[in-house]
């Protein structure tokens, strides 16, 4: 059998206000490859250390607690199995790193203490599912990447918000994402969109949040779908910023929030929903 080291340093440079350059430590990950490694079929890589590459499946067998970044992910395909474990940071750096990659699995796990817990660039096909994250200033974020899902993940307690939704310097737009059936408590947001179209919110349960359960940044979109959601106990249900056109808003219900509805919503659709128990229904 043969023993491949491979080792890497991670640098991300990412422009929101709640992202910086990381300049974690470099461990290496080891892979087996030869007869009756991964590489032929058989069990996926166990051994993974905070600054990993990963390159093949992986299964954590152990908590990682990371001063800087986590692991990086990159490939086609792979399946990321946290199986119960936790990935837990110092408040720098990102939990999980997925670039340029397509159909990748994440899930089953818990990312904690990150500015990111999983930041995801020009990637397609993910699927972040069944996770929890607590503690990170962000604990999704979806840089120029489209066609991805993000469903039945806890996040709690985050310091700026659940999911972000954002292009990239190059004006590169994450579209075709669907964020569907989680459960996002006491985040400041919920769901931050920055100018990008054609994505789906559908059936989360978004309370506790001072800012809004989803907040739409100025700059304007079009053709997202938000649909079947719960916004409760939130300074807004749905904050509009400028420039959003053409995007529905059907069958929620906006339950006990300072503002249902907050902002300029004229020029979308609003149908079927239920609004009851907040202090304005309607806010500017």
């Amino acid at each position: 059998m043969r023993i491949t080291t491979v080792q890497v340093g991670l640098v991300i440079s990412l422009f929101a206000s709640a992202c910086g350059p990381d300049a974690g430590p470099t461990a290496p990950l080891t892979i087996e490859s030869g007869p009756g490694s991964l590489a032929s079929g058989s069990s996926p890589a166990t051994t993974a250390v905070c600054g990993s590459a990963v390159t093949t499946d992986l299964t954590l067998e152990s908590d990682l607690d990371c001063p800087g970044s986590g692991l990086t992910v990159t490939g086609t395909g792979l399946k990321i199995n946290l199986n119960g474990h936790t990935i837990a940071g110092a408040g720098v750096g990102v939990g999980i790193t997925v670039s340029g990659s397509q159909g990748i699995s994440i899930y089953g796990g818990t990312v904690r203490g990150f500015l990111q817990g999983i930041f995801v660039a020009g990637s397609t096909g993910l699927v972040i599912k069944d996770n929890e994250f607590t503690e990170n200033g962000t604990a999704v974020l979806l840089q120029a990447s489209s066609g991805n899902t993000i469903k039945g993940n806890v996040a709690r307690q985050n310091g700026l918000r659940a999911f972000m939704i954002r292009p990239n310097l190059a004006e590169v737009v994450s579209t075709n994402n669907d964020v569907v059936e989680n459960l996002l408590i006491d985040n400041p947001t919920g769901i931050f969109l920055i100018r990008q179209p054609g994505n789906t919110i559908k059936g989360n349960t978004i309370s506790g949040s001072s800012v809004a359960a989803i907040d739409l940044g100025s700059g304007g979109a079009s053709g997202n779908l938000i649909k079947g959601n719960l916004f409760t106990t939130s300074g807004a249900g749905i904050r509009f910023g400028e420039g959003w056109t053409d995007n529905t808003v059907l069958g929620n219900t906006f339950q006990t929030n300072t503002c249902g509805i907050q902002g300029p919503s004229a020029g979308n659709t609003l149908q079927g929903n239920i609004l009851s128990g907040n202090t304005s229904d309607f806010c500017p």
